[in-house]
């Protein structure tokens, strides 16, 4: 479930050429057409965050040291 806020009381908007309209400046839906066209609008803010799975953190992998450089010969002036 989807809930979104918006400033505006009323916003209206349109999906597949039907109007739908917030009430009270709140909109709660799972359809995911007017999730996709709510997402996309300016003045709607998704207030519940989709659950996403954990993810794991990625072992470390140990990169060896880089090799020392090795001392520039001097010059034969």
């Amino acid at each position: 479930m989807a809930e979104y806020k918006s400033r505006y009381v009323e916003l209206g908007f349109y999906v597949d050429g039907q109007h739908r309209k917030f009430r009270n400046g709140r909109y709660v839906t799972e359809d995911p057409k007017e999730i996709a066209v709510l997402d996309a609008l300016i003045d709607a803010v998704r207030v519940d965050e989709p659950k996403q799975p954990a993810a794991e953190p990625k072992p470390k992998t140990e990169e060896p040291a880089p090799a020392a450089k090795a001392p520039r010969k001097s010059s034969g002036k």
